[in-house]
């Protein structure tokens, strides 16, 4: 059997990473991923898988953002039961996620018109099949070798190093001589230097490589410039006696945005203002962050030793329940209202911008990637009105975007990341809209002198 990759998901898109490997000696997969955004992109989440998932020997997760851990209870609910690989961090990140979007999927059966995609058994019986492994350990699936490197995504996130036919023990000392072939999975890269993760590991020997490209076609902005702009938006609240509303993902933003905020205060740079963390799965993140501070950067470690709970601060709090929710809506008076979703596209901040979006004084600022259809995406391409839980909602508040918190590395980023091959691996750009996964290709190809591939959805490639 000839080895090869079948790109299922996040080709010419930025979600729904889905990727099959077959080698001579098994069938995996990289990633199962949700489809988000807009509602033809979910819809493919229905659709069925294009493999038999009982016929699929193990599945390696790079890390537990829904888009690529999020259809994993259905690939058990049709009958998956091989292992599932990951780091500690990310199984238990999946666990907080994959059980919240259960429960979303539970209520959302209460409408005939919605299908089920998988419900809370289906997680359970998903989670079982979790298998851990720290950053840099190797270990074998068969007699296919893996090892699990830092991606500097978010807290657990991996770059998979597989081996097929051919484990490290076999290479030479002091040479690239491999026997079999060696593909890397970047995951998603972090964006490098940001706060509290560590940067993407170096990978300097590959034959083929599956980057991702989310911003392959832009630079963020300077590291520096971001607490500058939030502070500076943070101010304008307080001046105007208004609100802030951060639309933000309950995995790795809100606890780099509470890192930042804390050290804004530490510094006596922050005004006197409520910060509000109204997210229940957010929360319950930010509690797995605390027990994993061993992994994240050396200045994270510094400051540990001067504050010992770098997520909280004087004028922080946390809103679980719903009432405490609902209750943010009659707050006079300035304040920061951190809520998810980050696209805006569903959760409690879609109650905040109903209440909020028609003040001038009011502001909204997105820290993330916000895919086309999505409600994030609608507002910063300059929508005047808006629907929002089926009301129609006028827009007068200032809408922004920081892309210097994204999670995500910029063009220059993933240029440096790829750079640090030696062994000229053909490249393959997933994970990224096609203008952005051809302007990489087109720095790839012209600075590095790399072969670069440029897959389509359900196109398959045989590796030679």
């Amino acid at each position: 059997m000839a080895l090869s990759i079948k790109f299922i998901g996040a080709s010419g898109i930025v979600t729904g990473s889905n990727y099959l490997v077959t080698a001579p000696s098994a069938k995996f997969l990289v990633d199962c991923g949700l489809y988000q955004g807009s509602y033809e992109a979910s819809q493919k989440n229905y659709e069925p898988f294009p493999y038999d998932p009982k016929q699929i020997d193990f599945l390696i997760l790079t890390h537990s953002h829904l888009d690529h851990c999020g259809l994993i209870p259905k690939l058990y609910r049709l009958g998956f039961r091989g292992k599932i690989y990951s780091t500690p961090a990310t199984a238990e990140l999946a666990e907080a996620l994959l059980t919240d979007a259960a429960h979303i999927q539970e209520h959302g059966a209460t409408r005939q018109d919605i299908e089920t995609l998988f419900v809370t058994a289906d997680v359970e019986g998903a989670l079982k099949l979790f298998e851990t492994h720290n950053y840099g350990e190797e270990f074998s699936a068969g007699d296919i070798k893996i090892r699990l490197q830092d991606a500097g995504h978010i807290l657990g996130s991996a770059i998979a190093e597989i081996w097929v036919d051919g484990p490290p023990s076999s290479r030479q000392v002091g040479t690239t001589e491999r026997a079999g072939k060696k593909i890397v999975f970047s995951g998603d890269l972090g964006n490098s230097p940001v706060p509290i993760m560590r940067d993407p590991t170096l990978i300097s020997e590959a034959d083929y490589v599956i980057s991702e490209s989310t911003y392959g076609d832009r630079l963020h902005e300077p590291p520096t410039s971001r607490e500058k702009k939030l502070l500076a938006a943070i101010q304008h609240a307080q001046k105007k006696h208004a609100k802030l509303v951060i639309p933000s993902f309950a995995l790795e933003r809100s606890q780099d945005l509470l890192y930042t905020l804390n050290l804004l205060r530490d510094t006596n740079q922050m005004p006197n203002i409520p910060v509000i963390l109204d997210s229940p799965l957010a929360i319950k993140v930010t509690d797995i962050y605390k027990k994993y501070t061993d992994l994240f950067d050396e200045d994270f470690q510094k400051y540990l030793k001067v504050d010992p709970d770098l997520f909280d601060f004087p004028g922080f709090r946390q809103t679980a329940s719903t009432e405490e929710s609902k209750a943010l809506n009659t707050l006079e008076g300035a304040a920061v209202i951190i809520a998810g979703s980050g696209m805006a596209d569903g959760g409690r901040v879609q109650h905040h911008l109903i209440h909020q979006l028609d003040n001038p004084d009011n502001q909204v600022l997105f820290v993330g990637f916000c895919t086309p259809g999505t409600l994030g995406r609608k507002l910063l391409d300059g929508a005047t009105k808006v629907r929002v839980l089926d009301q129609v909602v006028t827009v007068q508040a200032a809408v922004r975007s920081l892309n210097a918190f994204s999670a995500h590395a910029d063009q220059q980023g993933l240029i440096n990341w790829l750079s640090g091959f030696t062994t000229n691996p053909t490249i393959f750009l997933t994970h990224g809209e096609d203008e952005a996964r051809e302007m990489l290709a087109g720095k790839l190809t012209s600075q590095l002198k790399r072969t670069v591939i440029l897959p389509k959805a359900d196109q398959q490639v045989d590796l030679k």
